[in-house]
């Protein structure tokens, strides 16, 4: 016997449950992460990072059946194709860097990219992270390093970028 009492779990949770219909909060990273991109299940998702593998099981969950993961961009053929990239649980700065950096062509021209930072504790490595975004061509909002991801677009045109 427990020393605790039991859980009460809700009649809705149990349908869900029972009935294999995804269900939010299973990972609240993710769900910011979704929320921020507004990625629908209709989006070609791709995920990068130590935590692809999880994530990509979630969207498959939640009824995203476009999502693939990504070490590295490999050939033209994937280039341009995601509306959404996710960079997950990337543990440094540098990680980060180096996985945006080998995934960011993957990313169709108007597409969005979110780089989880919620391991880089530090405000400077975030704007470094933000700053190297930026380097990339992505459009990065001033004040994205405050937040517990960083949100940034691949621009329809070069030129846009440089501007």
């Amino acid at each position: 016997m427990s020393p605790h009492p039991p859980r009460k779990t809700s009649l809705r949770q149990a349908a869900q449950f029972l009935l294999g219909v995804p269900t939010e909060g299973i990972n609240p990273a993710l769900d910011r992460m979704l929320d921020l991109a507004e990625a629908t299940p209709l989006c070609f998702v791709t995920v990068a990072g130590p935590g692809a593998g999880e994530a990509m099981c979630q969207l498959w969950r939640r009824g995203y059946q476009r999502v693939e993961a990504a070490r590295r961009a490999t050939c033209g053929a994937a280039d341009e194709r995601s509306d959404v990239l996710l960079v997950m649980g990337c543990p440094t700065l540098a990680d980060a860097r180096a996985v945006v950096a080998a995934t960011s062509t993957m990313l169709r021209p108007g597409g969005t990219l979110v780089v989880d930072v919620g391991a880089l504790l530090d405000e400077t490595p975030r704007r470094a992270l933000a700053e190297a975004l930026r380097d990339l061509g992505l459009e990065v909002q001033p004040q994205a390093h405050l937040g517990a991801e960083i949100l940034a677009t691949r621009p329809f045109s070069r030129g846009r970028a440089a501007a």
